[in-house]
């Protein structure tokens, strides 16, 4: 929507989330299918009493919230039902229940859109009733006979509109999450159901359900740590990055940057450089367990600083996945974000509460390129590494290194633009613009790279057939989040970061996305976006 006197970009932004690109989310799903291909298993099965009373209370559910789009049907409900008969044999009396199943599954979709819907629009209608109050106010400023008091009056009135307006938005955006999220419990629930039943749906049943990504498109799912999150990290509520390194045991832990107690940037106890163990649903939705390494003062920090660094607060600039399970991670030691303690790297463990200590000789002065990575080692045996600096002033660089000497940093072999040139020659730029964070994985096979575009402002993926070709002309890029266009899609303003989760694939690549209000210090998070880069 659009407003003549209110933005819906600084509404958004003091919100800490869009509630009209959630709604778009929910409405892109498509319960009739899912209704339809219901109905074709009730009606094959052989149902009890019991059974038929389930599934009419579900399709009554369904009539009563269903707005009659989108109705058409192309999966073969018939041709499908024989698939699963046969599959499952001497079980297909489950048949009856797997009806239930999609239909609770349609109805709970056709409720959560009809409930999104009302929402979006009695937000809508309140926005523009305050809208139209600023109008007037705006109007009645311009007699000129009017005293100093009036005009102050007016202008108290219309900052009372204005935040009238963000608490509106903010209200909205929390009905909008609980509405999605308590879907998504519902579907969770249903689709795993199903699998115990026998059922293993086709994956048309997964994109009606969520509605499937475009070649090119992302989606926001919203906030998972930091400011706004449900139920987020134990003890903190403010963070940022989330990084999602593998231990050598298998487990996972996510890698976050400055965080908080309170809710917001600088709120409460500090932690500097936090890992917190985290675990993936069979949705790719992150859980979090209690913190591993301590706040500012503890013995427990996770990157004990070399001496060179001492007193610097230490944050994570990246990582090296090896095909063996290993992973290096850089880290800088900074004053107010500004790397002025150097860079060193060190190696992933199982126990970050012990801290991960500096690799001998792996220290790098202030100003040192590289000072921000991450990379991967390839099929062929060869690690990439892209590469760029932690304050955001150079373009991205690309180097490649033996395995068996990835933390010997004189070793990386720069691409000069026209080949591989010689360990410890300096690496020129790739990229036309400066960049941020970086994320470079083998996805499906492919390089893919993902980080903040300091020169547009977006968080970006792009994918290639090889390392070197990722900025190369024809090489697709996907728009993750943007903070130019505010009624454009994932305007996120302030956005960075951009980490490739694990279980990603060229179809569906899930990422943690930050956000950071630096006027107001909230929103200060991490957000999980889907996005499908394929063009």
């Amino acid at each position: 929507m659009q407003l003549r006197y209110i933005s819906i970009a600084a509404l958004i932004a003091q919100a800490g989330g869009d509630p009209w690109a959630i709604n778009d989310s929910l409405q892109s799903g498509q319960p009739a299918q899912i209704s339809n291909l219901a109905e074709a298993f009730h009606g094959a099965g052989r149902c009890t009493q019991e059974s038929s009373a389930a599934f009419e209370q579900a399709r009554s559910r369904f009539d009563a919230a269903w707005n009659h789009h989108n109705g058409d049907h192309p999966i073969n409900g018939s041709a499908e039902v024989q698939r699963v008969t046969k599959a499952l044999g001497a079980q297909s009396l489950q048949l009856p229940k797997i009806a239930v199943d999609l239909e609770n599954i349609a109805a709970a979709l056709a409720e959560a859109q009809k409930a999104g819907a009302g929402q979006i629009a009695a937000l809508e209608g309140r926005l523009r009733a305050l809208d139209d109050l600023i109008g007037q106010a705006v109007q009645m400023e311009k007699n000129p006979d009017l005293t100093a008091e009036d005009r102050a009056a007016l202008d108290a009135f219309i900052r009372t509109c204005e935040d009238d307006a963000i608490a509106d938005t903010k209200s909205a955006l929390a009905q909008l999450r609980s509405t999605r999220d308590g879907y998504a419990a519902t579907l969770q629930k249903s689709m795993a159901t199903l699998r115990t039943d026998g059922y293993d749906p086709p994956a048309t049943l997964e994109d009606w359900a969520e509605g499937p990504l475009k070649p090119g498109e992302a989606r926001d799912l919203g906030p998972v740590a930091g400011t706004g999150s449900t139920p987020g990290i134990p003890g903190i509520g403010a963070a940022d990055l989330g990084e999602v390194v593998q231990l050598p045991d298998g487990s996972y832990v996510a890698i976050f940057g400055d965080s908080f107690a309170g809710d917001k940037m600088g709120d409460g106890t500090h932690y500097p450089s936090v890992a917190v163990p985290v675990t993936f649903d069979q949705d790719g939705r992150p859980h979090f367990g209690e913190p591993l390494t301590g706040p500012d003062g503890s013995p427990n920090v996770l990157f004990p600083p070399p001496p060179q660094a001492a007193g610097k607060n230490t944050l994570p600039a990246g990582s090296i996945r090896m095909r063996d399970g290993t992973t290096y991670m850089m880290a800088t030691g900074t004053t107010k974000l500004n790397p002025d303690g150097g860079s060193w790297l060190v190696q992933v463990t199982n126990d970050p509460g012990q801290g991960w200590q500096p690799i001998q000789d792996s220290w790098r002065a202030p100003g040192a390129a590289p000072t921000q990575i991450s990379g991967f080692q390839a099929a062929d045996g060869t690690v990439y590494i892209a590469a760029d600096s932690f304050d955001r002033s150079q373009g991205v660089s690309m180097y490649r290194v033996d395995p068996g000497h990835v933390t010997d940093r004189s070793a990386w072999q720069p691409w000069t633009g026209t080949g591989w040139g010689a360990a410890g020659q300096s690496a020129p730029p790739i990229s036309r613009t400066p960049f941020g964070e970086l994320s470079f994985r083998e996805v499906g096979g492919q390089p893919v790279l993902s980080g903040f575009n300091q020169g547009t402002g977006n968080l970006e993926v792009r994918v290639a057939n090889e390392p070197t070709k990722l900025f190369g002309g024809g090489t697709p890029m996907t728009v993750v989040a943007q903070q130019s266009n505010p009624q454009g899609p994932n305007y996120v303003p302030q956005n960075y970061g951009g980490y490739i989760l694990p279980g990603s694939t060229l179809d569906r690549l899930n990422l943690f996305v930050s956000q950071w209000n630096t006027n107001t210090n909230n929103p200060y998070n991490t957000q999980q976006f889907e996005v499908n880069p394929n063009r």
